[in-house]
């Protein structure tokens, strides 16, 4: 059989972590979050995490209809989440602005989110470069039958150089590990 099935991964357990554009991002993937930062609570784990990428493809033909290049600009990244808990940090990312006691209409604030997902002694997180955006994804439904779930989309912001996300992992999940 080629291939390593150690590098395959049903991770059984997963955090979305949540904070200000100033918090410190741990110095490793075994070190907790920093204080500053705040757990979004239970999430679907049946709909995990979900992303989407977008970009622009343009193909450029000579003529006799020979394709010599292709063009890619306007590189968007989102990540989708769906939340499970009425919290400070849920509420602050569905009702950015609001308080307590009001509810205003949403402007998305920039904020820092680190994704980490595990299984067993294997870890991997993905902590946003610069920063995200966080909008409600759909309708919010609240009944007597269902969990009440509320679906998020982060819109990733890269840095000047371009990278969306720092990466911790285990060494189980280093690339090529194993082999």
């Amino acid at each position: 059989m080629a291939g390593n099935p150690e590098a395959a991964a049903i991770w059984t357990d997963a955090d979305v972590y949540v904070g200000p554009l100033t918090a410190v991002n741990p110095t490793s993937v075994t070190d907790p979050f920093p204080a500053t930062w705040g757990l979004v609570g239970l999430l679907d784990g049946g709909k995990g995490f979900t992303e989407k990428r977008e970009e622009q493809v343009s193909d450029h033909y000579a003529w006799g209809g020979i394709l010599v290049r292709t063009s890619r600009s306007r590189f968007k990244l989102t990540r989708s989440f769906t939340v499970l808990e009425d919290n400070e940090q849920t509420r602050k990312l569905i009702w950015p602005g609001s308080t307590a006691t009001q509810i205003i209409v949403p402007r998305p604030t920039p904020v820092k989110l680190a994704f980490e997902a595990r299984e067993g002694d294997k870890i991997k997180r993905l902590i946003t470069r610069r920063y995200a955006e966080v909008s409600v994804d759909g309708d919010i439904t609240e009944n007597e039958e269902d969990l009440a779930a509320v679906t998020l989309v982060a819109t990733i912001f890269p840095d000047s150089s371009g990278v969306l996300f720092d990466r911790q992992h285990t060494e189980e999940d280093e690339p090529g590990a194993g082999e």
